[in-house]
């Protein structure tokens, strides 16, 4: 009797050691699953604010273009002659703001309420954000801009009784508070 007590007790020390030797191999194999999802996400977000900070740098070369060589030179005597052109150089302009937006977008998936061990992925998710807001303020900012001169030159040439008249840049978008600091970054005027 003392000899079945004795292997019963030893049966149930070994299933238990068993069932808890299992449980903490399971937490280990799970955290370490834990890490490389997490690692492989710390990556997607590097690249991703990459290329989403070289089309940044694209859009503001785009933008002192169109300034330099467009919308500085807007005068009520060429408007008409170039307005196919401008409009054209406008639709660019905004196609590298719509670029800018999908891969904000992924930034937007990939740092959602996610706090990464490394501080340098933190500071990109934190900072996309305020970047995005200047880049769609100043399109809004322009194309209001165009847009304006665009009524002067219509009320021009109505008072000189020309029949033309021009359209405006259609414009989808408007100011945002994207970070929510209570401020427009980037919204001009």
């Amino acid at each position: 009797m003392r000899n079945g007590k004795n292997i019963s007790f030893f049966l149930m020390s070994v299933g238990c050691l068993m069932i808890f030797t299992g449980c903490v191999s399971s937490f280990v194999i799970g955290l370490n699953e834990d890490k490389e999802i997490v690692n492989a996400r710390m990556v997607d977000v590097s690249s991703t604010f990459e290329e989403f900070s070289t089309e940044v740098s694209l859009y503001e070369e785009q933008r002192d273009l169109l300034y330099e060589k467009t919308l500085s030179n807007l005068f009520y005597e060429s408007m008409f002659q170039t307005d196919k052109e401008v409009k054209a150089k406008l639709a660019e302009y905004e196609e590298l703001v719509n670029k800018i937006d999908k891969n904000r977008r992924q930034l937007d998936y990939l740092c959602s309420e996610v706090y990464y061990p490394d501080g340098n992925i933190n500071s990109k998710c934190m900072n996309y954000k305020s970047i995005y807001e200047q880049v769609n303020n100043y399109f809004v900012t322009d194309i209001n801009f165009y847009n304006k001169a665009i009524n002067e030159y219509n009320t021009y040439a109505n008072s000189l009784g020309e029949a033309y008249q021009l359209s405006q840049y259609p414009i989808k978008r408007d100011f945002i508070d994207f970070n929510k600091d209570d401020k427009f970054d980037g919204k001009e005027g």
